[in-house]
């Protein structure tokens, strides 16, 4: 390659990193830490929190990888066509990429639900989706950053709140799906991360030649 993209492949690799490290910790570590609470309802509240807390930042990963992915794929994207071999690749990526996107979106609407159904169930307890600053910050920030992160993120959760509601699903049954997208979220971002290993493997320069002959090949004999 006669160009190098650090800065997309950086995003790109550290997007899905953070994607799927987080989702792996969430399930084998958050997860199993609070399942050691005496009660399911603090549990449950326990979880919630955690999930909520990491949602929007777990978000940012998730753009700075779309962006990095769309960036590479524009750079390369002759390769991804005359590549034979690395065009299915391209293709599975794209396949797991929205695949991983609908799991995480449906997971964060799950999770709204049982989150949702425990403030009510529990008085006093205020919403985990809005992030709280200490008093010291909200007030040097008022105005400012501060305020700005707050406000978005109070949106972000009331557009999951109302997507919650409109599930045609209980709390329980919200709880019970929720375990299994829980685990297809690392599911699925692994596989993208295998994927993006055999992508790189693709860029040897023997390879990109192979690949480009049996591409030749493939249509000479379509047209023969």
């Amino acid at each position: 390659m006669s160009t190098r993209d650090t800065g997309l492949r950086a995003l790109h690799d550290l997007g899905l990193a953070a994607w799927f490290g987080g989702s792996l910790f969430g399930v084998a570590g958050l997860n199993a830490a609070a399942e050691e609470a005496d009660q399911q309802r603090t549990t449950a509240r326990i979880t919630s929190i955690g999930w909520a807390k990491w949602s929007p930042v777990n978000a940012a990963f998730v753009g700075a990888h779309l962006i990095g992915g769309a960036g590479l794929l524009a750079t390369n994207r002759k390769r991804a066509v005359y590549q034979k071999g690395h065009t299915g690749t391209v293709v599975a990526k794209l396949a797991l990429t929205g695949a991983a996107l609908a799991a995480t979106a449906y997971t964060r609407v799950l999770g709204k639900k049982v989150e949702d159904a425990v403030i009510h169930a529990s008085p006093g307890v205020s919403s985990s989706t809005t992030t709280h600053l200490d008093r010291g910050t909200t007030q040097a920030g008022r105005g400012g950053a501060a305020q700005a992160v707050q406000e978005v993120d109070k949106q972000a959760g009331q557009a999951v709140s109302q997507a919650a509601e409109q599930l045609p699903i209980g709390a329980a049954q919200a709880q019970r799906q929720l375990k299994y997208f829980q685990l297809a979220v690392p599911a699925l971002t692994g596989a993208l991360v295998v994927l993006s290993a055999q992508a790189g493997e693709q860029q040897r320069p023997a390879d990109q030649a192979l690949g480009a002959v049996r591409r030749v090949g493939s249509a000479l004999g379509v047209a023969a």
